[in-house]
């Protein structure tokens, strides 16, 4: 046992990385960070870490019978596993909350716009360029730009209920407002039978 113990004591310095390496005795600071709620923990411990690297270095460099004896091993050891143990704890434990977050966004990514911009077909024909539309709740701006030579407008309903029109025009770009609650719409033109031809789409309001 006395044997051993010299040899570590001895040891250069890169075997004192790879005893530091080993999985065992890291419970500890998995602990002390497991209700890390932000990135902090990771580069607390992570400075700390790189700074007792550099001190081993600079240290070990100047006093070749460093660290004297198997106490002094066993000490730097065991702080070299503690803070390498903290910092990939860390990391695991903050990449997981970045993780969480990314799943609590919307699936769409970016928030709704608070525009519902529509366009009729250019060429006469009955139909609007998208058949569905998302905007946010709240006071919304309906911007309707008609180019084809036949009249039309955007009207808004939910159920039976109209909550919003445009005027009607052709061949120019007209704006209204309403304020809309969240829930499905649908926006249709309501001259003639153009809606029935399939001049109509979905809104969702969230």
């Amino acid at each position: 046992m006395r044997k051993r113990n010299s040899r570590l004591a001895t040891a250069p310095r890169w075997e004192y990385r790879r005893f530091a390496m080993h999985p065992g005795n890291v419970a500890g600071a998995a602990s002390l960070l497991a209700a890390a709620p932000s990135k902090a923990p990771f580069y607390v411990v992570g400075a700390a870490l790189a700074a007792w690297a550099v001190a081993l270095a600079a240290f070990g460099a100047t006093h070749p019978e460093f660290p004297h004896g198997a106490g002094g091993a066993r000490l730097v050891v065991l702080t070299t596993v503690l803070l390498v143990a903290g910092a990939m704890t860390a990391a695991v434990l903050t990449a997981g909350d970045e993780g969480g977050k990314a799943q609590a966004r919307p699936a769409g990514g970016a928030a709704p716009s608070s525009t519902l911009a529509l366009a009729a077909d250019p060429s006469g024909g009955l139909s609007y360029d998208v058949r569905q539309a998302t905007v946010a709740a709240g006071a919304d701006t309906i911007r309707f730009v008609n180019r084809s030579p036949l009249a039309h407008d955007v009207t808004i309903a939910q159920g039976s209920k109209v909550v919003a029109a445009t005027k009607t025009i052709d061949h120019a770009t007209t704006t209204t407002t309403a304020r809309l609650a969240p829930g499905r719409y649908v926006f249709y033109c309501s001259v003639d039978e153009h809606r029935q031809a399939g001049m109509q789409g979905t809104l969702t309001v969230r």
